[in-house]
């Protein structure tokens, strides 16, 4: 129990039944106003403690519900991630950008060290091979320095790695062909798994799989925390701006990644792996991306965009009444305005969905105190600071003392501090 009036610890009970909680209560007269979570033990215990004390709800319990239960019907409703086409707003144009290939131009490393050698009698200066091949002063150096009979030790040092079909997709495709003619001639996925040597489960899958062996997901994009920042990027490395310095500049505008995502975008750009997007190019956006708005704006999701989201609720339009009714609780309950909630009911009431009906019933069942939460400006931060307190009290003495030990160490605590 804590005074809301001067933040320090009144008392402690070790017990959470009604009984307890309730005789407790009705020691201390003064009490007028009480709040808490949404046990209806509690409830019930406050209310038969006498003095016809005001209950209030607590809203962090309030809020944390109604999105946990939000959450459970975006799980059901939603895969783990949602296949969208890529809104024009982001198509994002490589051809357009200045080149910077830097060393990339060169398919071997024994091309490079050839090309800082020439470079070099032709009078370049260090720092200009630099700037031009986008390499560090030492390698210059250090290329300069190598000899024509040591050519086998970089000949086959490839820069830039091919993309070839790898020999686990080759091997997946020859699978599934073999699998698709074995099942065609009438054996059954039991006896072709022992055939080939893979799970029945696998050969089941294999019946309408994708003949060249590629993953589902494979060329497909994910949202990025760098999109909204690509253009910056290879405008600020045409200029020779280095990754560090990029990175540095991005993170003040607010990108919250890695300086990892950055040097894989930059190498995917000089190598040309990076390919110019079309209007058709396809997008994954993740579930759990989706769940993040109903916490925070999409503002301060880097992963999203509206555009993104747009996208999404063509597809899953029922999705959107949920986003809408979590924003308008969140309002109404700083908004003084009581008449407000019982709208609020009606509209989310009409909707039918399971998860939410739970969260409806357990607001009316405690209605009173829900909208007293809206009246009143008292709430459990207090007791929620002072627990994470009390918690490191208890850790310190855990397995040597009692519960009264601790009880006087926490009011004994309360009082110095």
């Amino acid at each position: 129990m804590i005074n809301a009036e001067t933040g320090k610890v009144v008392d402690i009970l070790n017990s959470r039944e009604y009984e307890d909680v309730k005789n407790w209560l009705a020691t201390f007269t003064d009490i007028e106003i009480v709040s808490r979570d949404g046990s209806r033990t509690y409830a019930k215990a406050i209310a038969d403690s006498g003095f016809n004390r005001i209950q209030i709800s607590d809203r962090f319990h309030l809020l944390k519900n109604l999105t946990e239960y939000a959450k459970k019907y975006l799980q059901k409703i939603i895969p783990g991630s949602v296949v969208i086409n890529l809104p024009p707003s982001i198509i994002y144009e490589i051809a357009d950008m200045p080149k910077m290939r830097g060393k990339y131009q060169y398919q071997t490393k024994w091309e490079l060290i050839k090309a800082v050698q020439k470079m070099r009698q032709d009078g370049y200066t260090i720092n200009q091979i630099c700037e031009l091949l986008k390499i560090g002063n030492k390698t210059v150096m250090a290329y300069e320095k190598i000899k024509d009979d040591q050519k086998t030790d970089y000949l086959d040092v490839m820069l830039v790695k091919n993309n070839m079909p790898n020999e686990k997709e080759n091997q997946k495709a020859e699978r599934i062909r073999q699998a698709k003619e074995l099942l065609q001639e009438g054996y059954s996925p039991t006896k072709v798994s022992e055939i080939l040597g893979v799970s029945e489960r696998t050969i089941r899958r294999y019946k309408n799989a994708n003949p060249s062996g590629c993953h589902g997901s494979k060329g497909m994009r994910r949202t990025s925390k760098l999109d909204k920042y690509k253009d910056e990027i290879l405008i600020l490395a045409s200029k020779g701006q280095s990754s560090t310095k990029i990175y540095a500049k991005i993170k003040e505008q607010g990108f919250t990644g890695s300086a990892a995502i950055l040097r894989k975008f930059l190498h995917d750009y000089n190598t040309g792996q990076a390919q110019p997007l079309s209007h058709d190019e396809k997008l994954r956006v993740l579930r759990k991306d989706l769940i993040t708005l109903l916490y925070k704006d999409i503002s301060k999701v880097e992963t999203l965009t509206t555009d993104h989201l747009k996208e999404v609720l063509k597809i899953y339009p029922e999705i959107e009444p949920i986003y809408r009714m979590v924003k308008m609780f969140k309002q109404l309950l700083f908004s003084k305005r009581t008449e407000q909630l019982d709208a609020w009911l009606i509209e989310i009431r009409a909707f039918n969905i399971e998860e939410l009906n739970s969260f409806i019933t357990g607001i009316e069942t405690d209605l009173a105190a829900v909208k007293n939460a809206i009246t009143y400006h008292y709430s459990n931060g207090l007791a929620e600071g002072t627990i994470n307190k009390i918690k490191v009290i208890k850790r310190i003495m855990y397995g040597r003392c009692g519960f009264e030990m601790l009880r006087r160490k926490i009011l004994l605590n309360s009082k110095i501090n």
